[in-house]
Formats: C-alpha cells, structure tokens, sequence
C-alpha cells in the first residue's frame, strides 16, 4: 500500500512538471507550480526529487551491480568501447518507454533542444560509477585491454566511456526525436562513429 502511494505521488510530481513546461515553458516553472499542480508541499517534491530538472526529464536512476556490470563485459565480445556502449544501450532500453509519463517525456525533450540535454545528462547519471566499474575490471583483466602501453587502467577506462556516453546520447536523442525510431543495436552505433572518426 505504501509504495503505491510513493509511485502516485511521484508520477503526480512527474505529470504536473512535464504539463506545466509544455503550456508555459521550462524557464517559467517553478517547484511552487509544480508542487501546486500536483498536490503536494514543497517539503514532499524534495523527498522524491532533487531539482525541478528532475521531476521534469527524469532522474536515471540505475542501480550498478559491479559483479554484474564485470559478468557483462565477460560475456560480450569485443573492446570494452563496444562492450560499454552495448552496456549504456541496454540500460536505455531497459527504462520505462511505456508509460503515459515516459510517452510525455519524449514528447516534451524532442520538441525543446535544452530539456534533450537535461534528458540525456539525467539518463546517464550513472556514468561516473561506471568509470570506476570499468577502471577495475580492466585493472582485474589487462587481457581486454586495448591501450596497455599506452594508458593506465583508469586513463583508459576514462576515454572509453566518454566516447561510448556520446556514441550512447547520440542514439537515444534519434531514438527519442522520432517517435516512429528504435533505439539502434551497440554495432549500427559504432558503424557511424567510424564514419564519422575514420
């Protein structure tokens, strides 16, 4: 009973953001709107998010496993870029695009350039524990290693992410501004960054 009423308020919270920046724009709402539209204090808005960003474009909230995230990059085959960028992918697909909520989410950050970079940025909130998910796998497993001789484990985890957290926002952005587009699979994602790279 209790976290139903924890998940209704929440999608309160998240219906009345993303309705009141569709009819009068993100730089004129406020918590005190928000918090009005859906019935609830200010005090309750910030137990269940941080920020109006937030409640607006969602928080990516994903909880990483590291034995799992390890477990993963033994099982897919090819460079920990390919590997995290099938990994990035999955967590994408794995959020809810169903939902009355998500479906007015999508709408609301294809139609308003500023709100798709919160929406990216907050999807891949996760990325700085993954670095460091991935820093000590590579530590663990010199053998996947791409850069041995040039990098350290870190330096090098570091870049693989950054390009694979691009490569990654890149197809959720598509996926998302074309409501008719899925989300393309880690290889068609890495076709186009070698285009475009050489």
């Amino acid at each position: 009973m209790r976290e139903r009423k924890r998940r209704e308020t929440r999608a309160a919270i998240e219906r009345a953001a993303i309705s009141l920046v569709d009819e009068l724009g993100y730089d004129n709402v406020t918590v005190a709107m928000i918090s009005e539209r859906a019935v609830v204090s200010q005090g309750t808005f910030f137990n269940y998010f941080p920020t109006k960003d937030a409640a607006i474009v969602g928080l990516g909230l994903v909880d990483l496993d590291a034995e799992a995230v390890h477990a993963a990059y033994d099982r897919i085959e090819g460079t920990p870029y390919h590997a995290t960028l099938a990994l990035f992918l999955k967590v994408v697909r794995d959020l809810d695009w169903t939902s009355e909520i998500a479906a007015m989410r999508a709408r609301l950050v294809a139609q308003t350039p500023a709100l798709m970079k919160l929406f990216l940025d907050g999807t891949f909130g996760f990325v700085s524990e993954f670095r460091g998910i991935l820093t000590t796998y590579l530590e663990q497993h010199p053998e996947r290693r791409t850069c041995p001789d040039e990098l350290a484990p870190s330096e090098e985890a570091g870049l693989v992410v950054a390009e694979a957290l691009e490569a990654a926002k890149f197809a959720l952005a598509r996926a998302t501004a074309d409501p008719d587009a899925s989300l393309p699979e880690a290889a068609e994602v890495e076709a186009v960054v070698r285009r475009i790279v050489g």
